[in-house]
């Protein structure tokens, strides 16, 4: 059985709740880490009362934006094959133990980022960018994004070396870095690599031009 942190939607929003990419000033993180509360994951996925906290980490080199490609047989059926710039997951109750002074939601976001990149990383290298929340589908209803920028400019390894490493993780099927301009063309959707298409957190990020 699996526990993950949850927080009551009205403690997200007072009124009407946003769709899509949310600027920093939306929601007070630090209020809502107060009123959130670990309960079984396999509950909450059912129960649109609650949202569960996800760290999503984008990982940028410059003026390059890394995006990766999920493997087909994801752990998550909807996500499978649609490529994403953000790596992350659950805040569980083990994470606790490395909250120290960084708090909740970004010592589970290191965390994240080291098992699903292989990429080890300071508390103060990750710069927060906004939030993202959609009420469009069932699965989104119950997920709500604090969304991350870990800038690699100052890693000794090349573009290529990177890549390299993260596509040898569990997660990415393929990988590719991408420019901000290809990412947030004047018109226009923005295009996902290969004529894929973009998971919904990621399309709702670069439409609100939260990497250009």
């Amino acid at each position: 059985m699996q526990f993950i942190l949850v927080v009551d939607r009205k403690h997200l929003f007072p009124g009407l709740f946003p769709q899509g990419f949310l600027p920093l000033d939306a929601v007070e993180l630090e209020r809502v880490e107060h009123h959130a509360f670990f309960a079984e994951r396999a509950y909450m996925e059912r129960c649109s009362h609650f949202k569960q906290i996800i760290p999503y980490i984008a990982l940028t080199r410059g003026d390059q934006v890394l995006c990766y490609q999920r493997r087909a047989k994801h752990t998550e059926q909807r996500l499978g094959g649609l490529w994403t710039v953000g790596f992350g997951g659950h805040i569980e109750p083990f994470d606790r133990d490395e909250t120290g002074e960084v708090g909740l939601v970004r010592a589970t976001a290191l965390r994240e980022l080291e098992e699903e990149t292989g990429l080890k990383v300071e508390a103060s290298a990750l710069r927060p960018l906004g939030f993202i929340n959609s009420e469009r589908e069932e699965v989104s209803q119950v997920h709500f994004g604090v969304f991350f920028e870990v800038d690699l400019s100052r890693d000794d390894r090349s573009p290529e070396a990177l890549a390299e490493l993260v596509a040898s993780q569990s997660e990415p099927e393929r990988v590719q870095w991408r420019t901000r301009k290809q990412l947030h063309p004047a018109e226009g959707p923005p295009p996902a690599p290969d004529g894929g298409r973009w998971e919904d957190w990621t399309l709702y990020a670069l439409q609100g031009k939260a990497l250009s």
